[in-house]
């Protein structure tokens, strides 16, 4: 089914100067470089006895940091006196979370063009600013992936969404998810975790191995997709469900076959 994000944009609360905003800009950017570098640094030496045959370990590790500690971690200042849209709502998390590499190649995209082009030639990203949905794939044979779209509350905020997918080599039917929401008021400028509703979804994606999600792109329901794995036959058995938009968050419904 094609499905999609409800597009719209709230009120700017006025841009900056052009020469502070890029000053600014400029600050943000070398923060996170910095943090995304003393990150990778702590985390290499944490690694040093991970198995050199173990291709998927650390990188496994990447979502899991951000599952962790995300539900703990409001995001201020996401608007930053721009118009909020959906490269907002995405810069504010991949700020926050540059250390799975999709997020940086999202980083990179909405900050810098140029480094994005230079310093991500494996991923490509996509921003559908009118439908509120944004992407970032990596051009690999497995997963490695980053989506994020947005909807308009009946209360004047906004729901936010994000994907994060790692495939594995060593194992093609498994993949490591993490699906998180945000709810965005626009007085305070401020995305919290929305940790009700990813527990929705954990307690019923809970008896399979794992699950997949699919964010509309177009349309307003979400699609996930639940799998029993036979690693015996090298081969998964999925169900289907949606989360279907209610103007205020989802309703589960299981798909009949």
């Amino acid at each position: 089914m094609a499905l999609a994000a409800l597009p719209f944009l709230l009120a700017a609360c006025g841009d900056k100067p052009a020469n502070q905003s890029q000053s600014a800009d400029n600050q943000e950017k070398a923060a996170v470089e910095e943090k995304s570098e003393t990150s990778k640094a702590k985390k290499a030496d944490a690694d040093k006895n991970v198995a050199d045959d173990d291709p998927d370990a650390l990188l496994i590790g990447q979502i899991d940091a951000i599952r962790s500690v995300w539900a703990s971690k409001p995001l201020k200042g996401v608007a930053a006196g721009k118009t909020i849209d959906i490269e907002r709502f995405a810069y504010a998390f991949c700020k926050e979370y540059p250390n799975f590499d999709a997020n940086k190649a999202i980083y990179d995209y909405i900050v810098s063009p140029a480094t994005y082009k230079e310093k991500n030639s494996y991923f490509r990203v996509e921003s559908q600013k009118k439908y509120g949905y944004l992407s970032c794939r990596a051009e690999l044979q497995v997963s490695w992936d980053t989506y994020c779209c947005y909807w308009k509350r009946n209360n004047g905020h906004c729901l936010v969404a994000f994907w994060m997918e790692q495939g594995h080599e060593s194992e093609p039917h498994a993949t490591d998810g993490l699906l998180v929401f945000y709810d965005y008021n626009p007085a305070t400028d401020t995305m919290t975790p929305e940790t009700s509703l990813a527990k929705k979804v954990e307690e019923a994606m809970s008896p399979f191995d794992e699950f997949s999600v699919n964010l509309p792109a177009q349309g307003k329901d979400i699609e996930l997709t639940g799998y029993k794995i036979d690693i015996e036959n090298d081969s998964a058995e999925g169900t289907d469900y949606l989360l279907r938009w209610n103007g205020y968050d989802f309703k589960m419904e299981k798909v009949k076959e």
